[in-house]
């Protein structure tokens, strides 16, 4: 009803059999099965997404699986690796998500993170440093028994992740350095022009002393400075009077 896709970890050939005959459109592979080869050769020529999670690997392991996965021509483009301590709950001081980039540097693959700390901020910052994919376990009850539920979410805390990633996503922008709509209105109004210190006549050198800059900057830009100094005035300047020569 609310058009989530299904998604299941299988944890042995069988169970990748299974999920494909339910019409999974991608496959989520367990941290245990990263050094199962046979398993990963399956998956792979299945020929759908892969996201597998490296929680206790190691990068050499984390490359071989690559190499597995995309030995029988699979594209990397259908590859995400994603981050992972196996730890319920896991620690900050093991969370190492720079170990997520890494891989990223290593495979020039997606990546993602698998979050089983207790902790909105992990996961928050792994969106931040490139993140994909999140994976957060979530429950009815923190109580419950077994590992999973005291590092899980309950709903109303899981939504506050998933907005929290939103906002940060809008954060994020583009890759690109240039000032927004906002910004172009208040240039020239906090930005600076170049103007007259003190009375300068007709015919007198511009200098450091008889020069200075001030808002707004609708005048000469500051960084023609240097252009300026040394020249001749072609006309009086009253003080905090616009500097208008020729460049």
């Amino acid at each position: 009803k609310k058009n989530i896709e299904f998604l299941s970890s299988a944890f042995s050939i069988e169970g990748l059999d299974y999920l494909i005959k339910l019409g999974i459109k991608r496959i989520k592979i367990p941290s245990g099965e990263i050094t199962n080869l046979p398993y990963l050769e399956k998956a792979s020529l299945i020929g759908i997404p892969i996201i597998i999670s490296t929680g206790m690997s190691t990068l050499s392991e984390v490359i071989d699986a690559y190499k597995i996965l995309t030995a029988s021509g699979l594209k990397k483009e259908y590859l995400t690796f994603l981050h992972c301590t196996s730890e319920y709950p896991a620690k900050l001081d093991s969370i190492n998500l720079k170990g997520m980039t890494l891989m990223a540097e290593k495979l020039s693959v997606d990546i993602g993170y698998s979050d089983h700390s207790l902790y909105n901020e992990t996961s928050i910052s792994a969106v931040a440093l490139g993140a994909s994919i999140i994976e957060k376990h979530i429950t009815i009850d923190k109580n419950l028994e077994g590992p999973d539920h005291v590092a899980s979410l309950e709903p109303k805390e899981f939504k506050q992740l998933v907005n929290s990633i939103r906002n940060v996503e809008v954060i994020l922008g583009q890759r690109e350095k240039i000032p927004n709509d906002v910004e172009i209105k208040n240039m020239m109004l906090v930005r600076k022009s170049i103007v007259a210190a003190k009375i300068i006549k007709k015919g007198d050198f511009f200098s450091k002393t008889n020069l200075t800059t001030k808002r707004p900057g609708y005048g000469l830009s500051p960084m023609l400075w240097n252009n300026i100094i040394g020249k001749r005035a072609t006309k009086n300047y009253k003080a905090n009077e616009f500097i208008d020569e020729k460049k």
